[in-house]
């Protein structure tokens, strides 16, 4: 299977050359180092890892739209326990169907919890950053590039860090 960089370019070209700059460079390197990894095993694990994100993301609207909405809890706090219930989806999801990992969950939980942290710094503090600072659009800038590179950089800490098979990284 070949893979194309056109959708990546055209996403590239809605930003300002400054960026495209920055990322270019990027791209063709994960173009020579990290494409000719993708064989049929990691496109089904990459396929996996995207079903338990879509639902864990189901998970933590749903229990805060109803803890809300029907349930009159506030909005921090019902936010809150739909964060912390997609959080406990996406962990047994990744555990049991994206990675089939065996390992105590003691050892997991704890990078797991770590990388989600990680990731929802990235993403608020991205978007201050890019907006506030770097005064790019958000809709049609700064959110398309966060939930592409945010997910990616999540994935790669669990698959090579939370959820790795070498006993020296785990």
């Amino acid at each position: 299977m070949v893979l194309s960089l056109k959708p990546i370019r055209d996403f590239v070209s809605m930003v300002p050359a400054w960026v495209n700059l920055l990322f270019l460079p990027l791209f063709k390197l994960m173009k020579k180092t990290f494409i000719p990894l993708l064989n049929s095993s990691v496109l089904g694990l990459l396929f996996r890892y995207g079903i338990v994100g879509v639902v864990a993301s189901i998970a933590h609207f749903s229990v805060a739209y109803i803890c809300y909405k029907f349930l009159y809890i506030n909005f921090f706090i019902a936010h809150f326990l739909g964060f912390f219930i997609g959080l406990l989806c996406a962990y047994l999801g990744h555990y049991f169907y994206s990675f089939k990992d065996q390992q105590q969950h003691s050892k997991r939980f704890p990078k797991f919890l770590f990388t989600s942290l990680v990731a929802l710094t990235l993403h608020q503090g991205g978007a201050y950053v890019l907006v506030t600072q770097l005064h790019l659009n958000y809709s049609s800038q700064v959110l398309p590039l966060l939930v592409i590179s945010v997910p990616l950089i999540t994935f790669l800490l669990n698959r090579f860090w939370v959820f790795s098979e070498v006993d020296g990284v785990s």
